[in-house]
């Protein structure tokens, strides 16, 4: 790969590989093919990312012609697209439509009678240019870790997802919920030995909701904190920042990057959680949510 490819290209090139399903490879090994280096040493990396694109056509059609031959019967699991999944759990009528609709923009049938969403809704929710995917699932009821409407399969996408937003009317509501999750071995909040931990928020819907707060918190569920990069001399890229863990540093940022800029990284300059704008900072400079990235290398 040439050394002198740019911050986009490697965002691409991130994006392609952490994808999960052919149709966002596809989407990131096109902007990959856009941003590519134009100049002749460029051209053995040109060549193999249209090949790869005709090799992701053809999964794309692949598995359009499978979902076709399923008919009626789609699977019930959901790929982890963005930053980090959430899951919406509740009871029917809880308001997880309506939530959903209020976190993503998204325009999912809300009605009064039962049972309204039949499969899991999945939408993106943006937080400062970064995309967390929420997931609505079907409602649970007394009895679903024992089989009920569906239950065993709406908890395993439950306990797939990296937290949950239980979506709860009343205390009596949440006690359920939590009820079906403990049966099926999962724990809110609080580490049990034996059972599978889950960061959760309890939110009621039809109370009033402070959007940007709600998704600040949602957010924070998953541990993890957005990275803006910004080229030496440039402007901060604020519609790609980098989803990484807590307590990530410079060098984290780097070798998210590229490979060779971990290598070669000598320092960077930070804006957001330094005593000043543009403060010179090592590699091992722990980074906090929103921070802004120059790397030198």
């Amino acid at each position: 790969m040439p050394a002198n490819v740019t911050i986009e290209f490697e965002k691409a090139r991130i994006e392609y590989q952490q994808a999960s399903s052919p149709d966002t490879k596809l989407a990131a090994l096109r902007e990959m093919q856009r941003v590519a280096p134009s100049h002749k040493g460029g051209e053995n990396l040109r060549r193999d990312i249209s090949k790869k694109i005709s090799q992701m056509r053809k999964e794309v059609e692949r598995k359009k012609k499978t979902e076709k031959k399923r008919g009626s019967k789609p699977s019930i699991a959901v790929k982890k697209e963005g930053i980090g999944q959430i899951a919406l759990i509740g009871m029917p009528n809880s308001g997880k439509s309506s939530l959903l609709n209020m976190l993503t923009g998204a325009d999912t049938k809300v009605a009064s009678y039962q049972f309204t969403t039949k499969k899991p809704v999945v939408a993106m929710m943006d937080y400062f240019g970064g995309k967390v995917q929420v997931v609505e699932l079907p409602a649970l009821v007394e009895g679903s870790s024992q089989g009920k409407a569906n239950g065993p399969e709406v908890l395993s996408i439950a306990r797939n997802s990296d937290a949950l937003v239980l979506v709860a009317k009343s205390r009596a509501e949440q006690e359920v919920v939590e009820k079906e999750l403990l049966a099926s071995g999962i724990t809110l909040n609080k580490r049990v030995e034996g059972k599978l931990f889950k960061k959760a928020l309890i939110v009621n819907p039809f109370e009033e909701q402070h959007l940007p707060k709600l998704r600040e918190k949602i957010f924070r569920l998953l541990d993890k904190i957005l990275v803006y990069t910004k080229k030496p001399g440039g402007k901060a890229d604020y519609g790609k920042p980098l989803g990484l863990p807590l307590h990530s540093t410079v060098k984290d940022v780097a070798s998210h990057l590229h490979k060779d800029f971990e290598k070669r990284l000598r320092f960077a300059r930070v804006w957001g959680s330094t005593k000043f704008p543009g403060q010179k900072v090592s590699k091992e400079y722990q980074l906090h949510n929103r921070d802004v990235v120059e790397v030198f290398a």
